[in-house]
């Protein structure tokens, strides 16, 4: 699991370059007027500056960096506990799958409203949603550990 954790770490790494490249590369085709909001049917219902990208993609990165700074508090307690090895590396992998969950979240939103798409709840928030469950059953268990 201690390669697939790195392999996990650098899709991280590349979905916030390629969501930067994105919007470097395409930043004089996006509309000055973007969707900034989507209604629970993911219908456009909101419009604001496309400057708003770059705020969202700051704030991709924020939680990036909090994410895998809680990523590495949660390693400093568990290698000072007796937990076994496997465990450890379990708890490693659901974290890079949780960033990993949100990185893809964050990009895909970036996208919607760049090219002015009506968004899929379905590809865009439900792997999010399923990270926070997988992560809260996998805290769950190590609290009964």
């Amino acid at each position: 699991m201690k390669t697939t954790s790195k392999i996990l770490q650098i899709i991280n790494i590349l979905f916030l370059i390629l969501t930067f490249l994105f919007l470097v590369i395409q930043w004089n085709q996006i509309p000055i007027q973007i969707p900034t909001h989507y209604d629970i049917y993911g219908t456009m219902d909101d419009y604001g500056q496309k400057t708003s990208l770059i705020g969202l993609f700051i704030i991709e990165i924020v939680i990036y960096l909090l994410l895998k700074a809680i990523q590495w508090i949660v390693k400093l307690a568990i290698n000072s506990s007796n937990t076994k090895k496997s465990f450890k590396q379990y708890i490693s992998f659901i974290a890079e799958l949780f960033i990993l969950m949100s990185n893809f979240s964050f990009s895909m939103l970036i996208y919607h409203m760049a090219t002015s798409s009506n968004i899929s709840f379905w590809i865009t928030f439900c792997p999010l949603i399923l990270a926070i469950l997988i992560a809260s059953f996998t805290f769950y268990k190590f609290e009964t550990c």
